[in-house]
């Protein structure tokens, strides 16, 4: 053992198995406001079903299900002279009503029926609207909607974004739709605003007394990436997840069937267990072109609790089959001919039991025989599963719901020596397919997600699958977006920020190498600690990773495994805030950020001093 505030590098690797880069993987479901937080469109409730509150909310108490649609009416002022009288500045007396129809709806339950009436040789638009749509000045916008009327044929229908002041509409942008039939009819066009407005105003109006129907309608940014925000696809891409899983408790109910094919004939859905409704424009395909837009391999979590075993074998179908097949076929008319290849396939979410095992063995068994290749992965590892039913599957997959304790590591060694000593599967490894500090907490201490305690938790976590990277090969963070605080990414409309936990794990994935190292400290060092090489034992690169999880500043002397003597350099990347509370915002975005420094190097020792709560990698060549 090294002297006391020492840490000493060694050259020698923890064991033979290389480290996973799937141990940096994400987690994605759809779950409040997770999945609409990526999504590009910017329309809410587009197709009249109606919002549901949410079981779980953040802030507790928070109510959402404010109206998203709503009756719009305006004067269209049209002065050829001077006006002279306060009545010629009035609203004109015109009146839009909206109900939902359940009859002849385009897709769902419901369209919209808006009914206009007006003062005879009144000049006016009215109808329906929604407001908080985040609009940029320039940014050119697809609109898509469908629509009928009972008014004569050759009437009118015009799309507007801009602000209501009620005796006027000030139009950032308008299209107008003509021709409207007694016949459900799709328009299009652009939308491209002259403001920038965080807060406009969608409204689709007529311009004449009458009736029409609307359904459907989208607003989609021309910039969009295959439906997703760029920006989020972009900050995912710099994360590096290794491996992105699409799961979680509303997938052992979903039916993937009804989230593929074209999204306008997609109707919404009520999300089981969350409580809310779905808008489905995120299925399977969207899901696996979003981790081939940011390089992560796709996980499946199957519904093993209401689908048959047929349908699994379709879905599968669906990602990797052949043009030729069936679902590949309609994989390929949504633009992807290609198979998908997903290798991954997690056979239910959070389940244990009799019925679930012997439900899992006859999927597993199914999918064998039809995909040998395939990883399968279990629910929560039984010991039943171990002993009996793991010849069956590639993976068991524990949930870690906790701050980091010595016990959380303790209880993933007691599973390692439970697989080594009687699975029947000597293969089998862990899966840990989410994780973080807390998952079911949803009072107001949920605001510790965001924070740079959940940071300094999540590098614990990376460094405790380090550590034991031969047996933990995948590991899912839960979650990426939004999603209630508990995501890397929180954004609004129109903007985005990082929590502290997105720098922790982009440090992780880009800096870590493929093999693990031993480090030897003192018998009392309170730091947690990994490191990892890159490359060969002669000329790679190693990247300590220290969390501080202390309030006081920790200096230590840290012997580098090289040869070389000689003066050398490395790199600091660093991330500390003021305590454990200290988080970014959207006011804020930088208040908790990395810093970067080159460190020198003296006879192979580095000199450092760790701040209080901080996460630090020493990063540089043998």
């Amino acid at each position: 053992m090294p002297e006391s505030r020492h840490i000493i590098v060694g050259s020698e690797q923890r064991s033979a198995a290389t480290l996973s880069p799937l141990i940096y993987g994400e987690f994605i479901e759809p779950l409040n406001d997770l999945l609409p937080g990526m999504w590009a469109e910017k329309v809410q409730d587009r197709s009249f079903e109606g919002v549901l509150q949410p079981q779980q909310v953040y802030p507790p108490g928070q109510n959402w299900v404010y109206p998203r649609w709503r009756p719009l009416a305006a004067a269209v002022p049209r002065f050829d002279h001077w006006p002279e009288r306060p009545g010629e500045l009035e609203m004109v007396d015109a009146h839009a009503t909206v109900d939902l129809d359940p009859l002849n709806a385009f897709v769902g339950a419901h369209s919209a029926r808006v009914t206009v009436t007006a003062a005879a040789g009144t000049s006016f638009v009215a109808g329906i609207a929604q407001d908080g749509v985040a609009v940029k000045q320039g940014q050119a916008l697809d609109v898509g909607m469908y629509l009928r009327s009972n008014v004569t044929p050759g009437s009118s229908v015009s799309v507007m974004l801009g602000r209501n002041y009620g005796a006027f509409f000030r139009a950032y942008a308008v299209m107008t739709c003509e021709v409207i039939t007694t016949e459900w009819a799709r328009y299009t066009g652009v939308l491209t605003p002259d403001t920038t407005d965080d807060g406009a105003t969608l409204a689709i109006v007529a311009s004449q007394p009458g009736t029409f129907w609307v359904d459907k309608v989208s607003l989609m940014p021309q910039d969009n990436r295959r439906g997703w925000r760029p920006d989020v696809v972009e900050a995912i891409r710099a994360l590096k997840p290794g491996i992105i899983r699409f799961g979680g408790s509303s997938l052992i109910y979903y039916d993937w069937r009804i989230g593929v094919g074209p999204r306008e004939r997609r109707a919404p859905f009520v999300n089981q267990p969350w409580g809310n409704r779905e808008e489905n424009d995120v299925g399977l395909q969207e899901f696996l072109e979003f981790c081939e837009l940011v390089g992560a391999q796709p996980l499946i979590c199957l519904n093993s609790n209401s689908a048959t075993v047929e349908q699994i074998l379709e879905e599968i179908e669906y990602c990797n089959g052949p043009v030729a097949s069936r679902w590949g076929s309609a994989r390929a008319a949504m633009g992807h001919p290609a198979p998908f290849n997903v290798q991954y396939w997690q056979i239910g979410n959070e389940q244990a039991g009799e019925e679930y095992e012997q439900r899992m063995v006859d999927t597993a068994r199914a999918i064998r025989n039809r995909y040998p290749q395939l990883t399968l992965m279990a629910s929560y590892p039984s010991d039943n599963i171990l002993f009996d039913l793991s010849d069956e599957i590639d993976y068991v997959c524990p949930h870690i719901y906790t701050p980091y304790a010595g016990d959380v590591e303790r209880e993933l060694v007691a599973l390692e020596r439970k697989i080594h000593d009687h699975a029947r599967n000597k293969a089998l490894k862990i899966a840990v397919t989410e994780w973080n500090h807390t998952g079911g907490h949803w009072g107001w201490a949920r605001a510790w997600l965001l924070t740079l305690f959940n940071a300094l938790n999540a590098a614990r976590m990376f460094n405790l699958y380090q550590r034991h990277g031969e047996i933990i090969r995948i590991a899912n963070r839960s979650n990426m977006t939004n999603s209630c605080n508990s995501g890397v990414l929180q954004t609004s409309p129109s903007d985005m920020y990082f929590t502290p936990t997105y720098y922790v794990q982009q440090a992780y994935a880009n800096f870590a190498g493929d093999r693990a190292l031993v480090v030897a400290t003192a018998s009392d060092e309170v730091l947690d600690i990994a490191a990892t090489r890159r490359g060969s034992e002669a000329d790679g690169e190693i990247a300590l990773f220290v969390v501080n999880y202390t309030g006081n500043a920790e200096a230590r002397a840290i012997e580098w495994p090289t040869t070389d003597r000689s003066s050398m350099t490395c790199q600091a990347w660093s991330l500390a805030g003021t305590g454990l509370d200290a988080v970014n915002s959207f006011v804020e975005k930088d208040h908790v950020a990395p810093r970067e420094a080159t460190l020198a190097m003296r006879d192979g020792i580095i000199e450092y001093q760790f701040p209080p709560y901080s996460v630090t990698v020493l990063h540089g060549v043998l």
